[in-house]
């Protein structure tokens, strides 16, 4: 069985959804309620969210003093967030932590689930470089897919378009395999956008596979879009002249210097609509 077609394929026993359990960070931010919303979409009726408020108290002081969000505080974003669940069908359980740092008890906690989903980042890409805003963290170490959203308003996929960005390589056949059975699922349109730089190690003939893979999944695809350019600016304007609702990409998790050029960063920090970022297998 080819890579595109066995990468997205469920392990026994899991939810026949690609992501049917979730993790919601969430800390009342209109953007991480945006990524309850859309986690439930993505769950569907029988799936599950678990919704996380991290605390992450600190000191011996009272909690009201010491905590990023005081426990009274958390538990309303929690109910609200239960509420947002409810409305689209989907069983939702609330727990908060009072661990710190908040980045490393989401990381620990997302393990255990198909998908994390939070807030995008509202900081700028390079302040992210340096900066320790826990959605940059979290975006340093994660492992398993990671949904960064951004407020719409129209949460569900059907009918809308997401693109897809390959960089060629191999490791992009599973990305795509990913967004194709996504599109499927969610009965959306799917794209796929390359961008070819002078020092890309980019296959055209896989470019060309991964194309025809979407023709035979999906019937509104059209042809790749293949532009020469830096990558995260190519992507960024597809995204804008496609209208699409959520862009679909792998991620190498750099660290440190590299950071400078991660494309999937870039990305998550400056795209119009939400990024689902799927993590080295």
């Amino acid at each position: 069985m080819s890579e595109l077609a066995s990468a997205a394929e469920p392990t026994a026993g899991a939810s026949p959804r690609l992501f049917g359990n979730v993790l919601c960070a969430v800390d009342g931010t209109r953007m991480s309620l945006a990524a309850v919303e859309q986690a439930a979409e993505l769950a569907g009726h029988d799936g599950h969210l678990t919704l996380l408020a991290v605390t992450a108290l600190r000191g011996s002081a009272p909690p009201s003093e010491t905590a990023a969000i005081s426990p009274a505080r958390a538990e309303g974003i929690l109910a609200q967030a239960a509420q947002l669940a409810r409305n689209h069908g989907v069983a939702a359980s609330a727990v908060q932590d009072p661990r710190f740092p908040a980045a490393e008890v989401i990381l620990e906690r997302a393990g255990e689930h198909d998908l994390l989903a939070m807030g995008a980042p509202v900081i700028p890409w390079l302040a992210g470089v340096f900066l320790d805003e826990v959605a940059v963290s979290v975006l340093r170490r994660f492992s398993v897919p990671m949904l960064l959203a951004r407020r719409s308003p129209q949460p569900s996929l059907r009918g809308r378009r997401i693109l897809v960005a390959s960089d060629g390589s191999e490791a992009s056949d599973r990305v795509v395999a990913i967004a194709i059975a996504l599109a499927v699922e969610q009965d959306a349109q799917l794209r796929l956008v390359c961008a070819l730089e002078s020092e890309t190690h980019a296959h055209p003939y896989r470019i060309q596979a991964q194309a025809s893979s979407l023709r035979e999944r999906l019937t509104d695809t059209g042809g790749p879009h293949v532009q020469p350019g830096h990558p995260p600016e190519v992507i960024l304007e597809a995204l804008a002249a496609q209208e699409a609702a959520l862009v679909v990409m792998g991620s190498r998790r750099l660290r440190g210097l590299r950071l400078l050029g991660s494309v999937s960063r870039r990305v998550a920090h400056a795209a119009s609509c939400s990024v689902l970022l799927i993590p080295p297998s």
